[in-house]
């Protein structure tokens, strides 16, 4: 949890630091933003039902239900950018300001919140599609984008210790 907030509290820097130089929206792998690989977080879903070999019917309820999901997804992520803008305005104009950068945060993090609830939501009307095999195919998939994002961090937390030296 503390490695979390380290990290939350560095990608807000440098957000800060990026809004400074001019106008941004959310950061590419940030909530709201891009996903992680640099494209809408849904595109998981898309790359998903090749991996997986959805058959013709899986693919057609997937797509129902991404389509019944479009708008709201789309307000939700632009609240996000909306969200991560505001902090980023705070954190150029003001970051000693504990009250604005309080309330910036608590703006991004509602916005978030209810970002991840409709994800979640999303995910388990899609995750019913699945076959057992295709689930714990997912899972290794899963397991496996985990693993390369703890390396991510270990690489930054090295990199952080090796420049940090006096």
């Amino acid at each position: 949890m503390r490695r979390r907030a380290v990290i939350l509290a560095l990608l807000a820097v440098l957000t800060a630091s990026a809004a400074a130089a001019g106008d941004m929206g959310p950061p590419p792998g940030g909530p709201g933003g891009q996903g992680m690989a640099g494209h809408d977080p849904f595109r998981g879903i898309v790359r998903m039902a090749d991996e997986l070999n959805l058959s013709k019917e899986q693919k057609r309820s997937v797509a129902l239900i991404l389509k019944e999901s479009r708008e709201k997804a789309q307000a939700l992520r632009e609240s996000m950018k909306t969200a991560w803008r505001a902090m980023g305005d705070v954190m150029a104009a003001s970051p000693g300001d504990e009250a604005k950068v309080r309330q910036a945060a608590q703006g991004l993090a509602k916005a978030g919140e209810e970002l991840a609830v409709f994800t979640g939501k999303v995910k388990a009307r899609v995750d019913a599609v699945l076959t057992p095999e295709q689930k714990a195919k997912l899972a290794e998939k899963r397991k496996e984008f985990q693993e390369r994002r703890e390396r991510g961090r270990k690489s930054l937390d090295e990199w952080i210790d090796e420049n940090a030296k006096s």
